[in-house]
């Protein structure tokens, strides 16, 4: 199996939905670099009310690694019902595009514009409007985050003075 954790997904884009449910991937999302493009993705419902979208090898990586202990046999087959039932395989047509299947589209309340927000190992498409509440409603405060993750590279860091310290 490739190595499915190298690739990263990143960026927030506007996109339209045609009449035919088709949305045309944004480019950084659809050519992950390094020569690398996809032909062919796993959307499924997401969490919160958007639609996860996986590269068919990281959606395969992801349930080989998942583990349900935490959920009951029966939470755990229902879970796997939900999930494989609303998953679809697309392929990208010659234009960059997936077509949607509608059944997911309603289910998750997306119509003509969507969100598409790169989420470093998947893709998700959400109704811009029920993107915004879901963050506020989570009760997010970037800053807060931002604050953990920049101090966390910095404390990552060794200095030249700790290499000398260890060395000694």
């Amino acid at each position: 199996m490739k190595n499915f954790q190298t690739i990263m997904f990143s960026g927030r884009y506007i996109h339209k939905i045609d009449a035919k449910g088709r949305l045309a991937l944004p480019v950084r999302l659809r050519e992950a670099g390094k020569g690398l493009s996809y032909s062919e993705f796993v959307v499924t419902k997401g969490i919160g009310g958007c639609i996860a979208v996986f590269p068919v090898d990281k959606f395969e990586g992801f349930l080989d690694n998942f583990n349900p202990e935490d959920l009951s046999p029966e939470q755990g087959l229902n879970f796997y019902r939900e999930f494989a039932s609303w998953a679809h395989s697309l392929p990208v047509d010659a234009q960059g595009r997936i077509n949607l299947p509608q059944i997911l589209t309603e289910e998750v309340g997306i119509g003509e514009e969507v969100l598409v927000l790169g989420v470093v190992d998947w893709i998700e498409i959400w109704d811009p409007i029920r993107y915004h509440e879901h963050i506020e409603k989570s009760k997010l405060n970037y800053d807060d985050g931002a604050m953990q993750f920049f101090s966390s590279l910095i404390r990552g860091k060794k200095t030249k003075k700790d290499d000398r310290e260890n060395a000694s």
